[in-house]
């Protein structure tokens, strides 16, 4: 048996073996993310936001913002990145810019809602095929600190570089190595020669173009992964699974031979780990990739309708999943109102997505409401809790109490601000210019606003405070808004008796200690503790015995004792 025999049984045995292992390899890595999917259905997604994360997941919606959405200073108030992070349960970049996007924008249209509740349901309830579902989607991936938006939206103006450029590379290397068969005493240095400057061009190539490789392959990932989530029997699904295999297969020819630039799925298998020195040596990754521009560029539109469909279904899957992970929640039951009337809102146990053991209160109402207590007894809580709900509500629809009622709403928020030091603004300013364009918007807007104030202009003395914040809410209720105001002011509770309903929250102050009791109750707060709690953190007599006798003096006589 000759060597030249040998050799070819040899390699014909390691293609072999190359095969069997890569396919064991599939299955396994299969076998590993179908339990995986089980085990965390009902978990979030991801643990790390940092600030690239985070604002390459809000690129989507910074490109779509209009009026009516979540604005930023309600974001702020609210902290809605975090709240975004406990319901972000989706398995693509995609599916997470999408469902940020969702998260911004509250709707008003009951169709789209209900639209929205009938996928959900449907995903909740496919039991296997929802795993297989998600099987597709988790193998497009994720992509940190990366928009997929920006560089899909980009594809009709990518630049690879020079095909040619790169082909010669490759077939230089080619040539030296058939030479040496002729003349290995000279061919052998040249090839060596060659195989360096292959090396360095291919890095600083691959430098220019690094995010570009990883959009590439995921795009490539996507259309591939796409087929396989048109192929998952979800009754319902099926209108959106027709449109992604037609935008699909308009990309059939720049996923051609994608291994090439995206590699297996496995993640350090021994095919995968020649591959990357044959893509090294040979430039053959960029190459391809400068085909593949050339066809992003004619498939732009294509591209993007990709993204929807694959960001709704995502965010749609997220949605169940959340719901799976939560002890109580509701679908919230919607109405429109006739003008500005009629506006309503009723929640039994109503409670926040980030408090772990929280204490949940109902309430039902016709107008604003107006909260009295002490400092740390819930009131923000308990505005921010409502807030939140009714954007979930209007958005993914749901929400986290036994029953929620309204009609729908434009939401906004006063109420975390600070000075901008960079505009010379004082809190005061800040707070007015807050304060206004919560009013503009509830004198043009068609349907009514659902506002959430957090101690009304308490950057300013008492006097002017109780004075402009009395009118500012009863405008704001006059224009046919439901208002969610907290306060310490208890003079605006009997100002704004005919404007708004009162509720308070209540502490027992023991000896050494305050008892929250976090519970809504009815009426303005009748208790006044705040001098008792400079006792408990340890203050001088004297300095407490002198306040409580000028409280008492006010009291009596309103004024204050000279």
């Amino acid at each position: 048996m000759d060597t030249t025999y040998k050799i070819t049984i040899i390699a014909i045995l390691l293609v072999i073996f190359l095969i069997c292992k890569g396919v064991y390899d599939e299955r396994k890595y299969r076998h590993r993310l179908y339990k995986h999917l089980k085990d965390s259905w009902g978990k979030p997604s991801r643990k790390e936001y940092t600030y690239d994360i985070m604002e390459a997941i809000k690129y989507y919606y910074n490109q779509s913002r209009q009026d009516g959405d979540v604005d930023d200073i309600t974001c702020n108030d609210l902290n809605m990145d975090a709240v975004y992070a406990c319901i972000n349960h989706t398995q693509t970049s995609i599916g997470e810019e999408y469902l940020y996007m969702l998260l911004r924008k509250p709707c008003t249209d009951i169709s789209v809602l209900k639209e929205r509740e009938d996928i959900i349901n449907l995903i909740d309830t496919s039991g296997d095929k929802r795993t297989k579902l998600q099987a597709a989607l988790a193998v497009m991936g994720k992509l940190d600190k990366i928009s997929v938006y920006q560089y899909f939206e980009k594809a009709g103006s990518v630049e690879i570089g020079n095909k040619l450029y790169h082909i010669c590379c490759g077939l230089a290397l080619v040539i030296s190595i058939l030479l040496c068969l002729i003349k290995p005493e000279v061919f052998v240095l040249v090839s060596v020669f060659v195989i360096i400057y292959n090396v360095l061009s291919y890095y600083k190539n691959k430098a220019k173009v690094d995010h570009y490789i990883k959009i590439f392959a995921f795009v490539a990932r996507t259309r591939i992964q796409s087929e396989d989530i048109a192929k998952v029997e979800i009754d319902g699904l099926s209108k959106y699974q027709e449109r992604l295999l037609k935008c699909t297969k308009s990309l059939k020819k720049f996923s051609k031979n994608s291994w090439i630039v995206s590699g297996s799925n496995m993640g350090g298998s021994i095919a995968d780990s020649l591959m990357d020195y044959i893509r090294i040596l040979f430039h053959i990754d960029l190459i391809k990739m400068c085909n593949m521009a050339h066809e992003l560029k004619k498939h732009k539109d294509e591209l993007i309708e990709i993204f929807n469909i694959i960001g709704y279904i995502d965010s749609m899957v997220s949605v169940a999943s959340f719901r799976a992970g939560l002890k109580s929640w509701c679908v919230p039951k919607l109405y429109n109102t006739t003008g500005k009337k009629d506006i309503k809102m009723e929640f039994t146990d109503l409670y926040h997505p980030l408090i772990e053991n929280p204490v949940k209160n109902s309430i039902k109402t016709d107008r604003g409401i107006l909260i009295t207590g002490s400092n740390a007894s819930g009131k923000s809580v308990f505005i921010k809790t409502v807030a939140v709900n009714a954007i979930f509500a209007q958005t993914i629809h749901t929400v986290l109490a036994k029953n929620y009622k309204s009609c729908f709403y434009h939401i906004y928020s006063s109420m975390a601000l600070r000075d901008d030091i960079f505009n010379s603004e004082s809190y005061y300013i800040v707070e007015i210019k807050s304060l206004k364009r919560i009013l503009d918007k509830a004198l043009e807007a068609k349907i009514p606003v659902l506002c959430f104030i957090d101690e009304v202009l308490r950057g300013t003395n008492t006097l002017e405070r109780i004075a402009s914040s009395s009118e500012i809410l009863r405008q704001i209720a006059k224009l046919g808004s439901m208002c969610f105001a907290a306060t310490h002011d208890l003079e605006l509770s009997k100002i704004l008796a005919g404007y708004f309903n009162n509720y308070h929250f209540e502490e027992t102050v023991e000896e050494n200690n305050v008892v929250f009791d976090y519970k809504l109750r009815e009426g303005s707060t009748n208790t006044r503790n705040a001098i008792k709690l400079l006792n408990m953190i340890g203050y001088d007599p004297s300095v407490i015995l002198r306040a409580e006798r000028a409280a008492q003096y006010f009291l009596e006589n309103g004024v204050w004792k000279v």
